[in-house]
């Protein structure tokens, strides 16, 4: 399963693959600005930050030289002035337009994003309406696939193996949310023969739990 997005400054894709998640983003001239294969292990936590970051000075730029291009006009129109070049309304309306269809496109890929976050990595991505859908299916994807490499890799437990190591292996697991708080303490439970907080007290001191069968 893959996820793409073009823009005119840039393409990016994700992409799952046997050992973790592939992701490219290239510039307009197609160098490349990230390729990088994120193991399994360093996916999670994996999130959707949905971002607005307008511009608000060049916003206002963009506002004046509008205003200006009008008043301009406006000028040139008055009785008695000058007379009008050739087209002039033409090149009047062009510009106006261009700036309208800066400011949407702006407002469509630069000013709304949608950045997704990995236990290491961060990409922005345009927030497109189109794209949320499909987004928000892959980042559920993802965290699932991952979930389960996670559990068939490192969940299996060994009674008879180095206990230690493996309690941390729960615990990581367990902190990633790949396995609930009941099935973490069962395993826990079968590699050390006790039953997780079930200590008790004797004369003021804090006695360990009792073995269970």
């Amino acid at each position: 399963m893959q996820f793409q997005q073009s823009q005119l400054t840039r393409a990016t894709q994700f992409a799952l693959r046997q050992d973790g998640l592939f992701v490219s983003q290239r510039d307009a001239r197609g160098a490349v600005d990230i390729a990088v294969e994120i193991p399994y292990e360093e996916v999670l936590p994996l999130q959707v930050e949905y971002r607005n970051a307008l511009p608000t000075q060049r916003l206002r730029l963009l506002i004046a030289l509008g205003g200006w291009l009008i008043i301009q006009a406006l000028n040139h129109y008055r009785p008695g002035h000058t007379v009008l070049p050739e087209n002039f309304w033409v090149y009047v309306i062009s510009a106006l337009a261009g700036l309208g269809l800066v400011v949407l496109y702006a407002w469509q890929n630069w000013w709304h994003q949608a950045i997704v976050h990995t236990a290491h990595l961060r990409v922005a991505l345009a927030d497109h309406p189109r794209d949320r859908h499909q987004l928000r299916a892959f980042i559920k994807n993802t965290e699932d696939h991952t979930k389960a490499y996670l559990r068939r890799e490192y969940a299996p437990i060994n009674p008879l193996g180095l206990i230690e190591p493996q309690l941390r292996r729960l615990a990581w697991l367990h902190e990633l949310d790949v396995l609930p708080t009941p099935e973490a303490q069962a395993l826990a439970t079968r590699l050390t023969g006790r039953l997780p907080g079930r200590g008790f007290k004797s004369m003021g001191q804090k006695l360990e739990a009792p073995y269970v069968n």
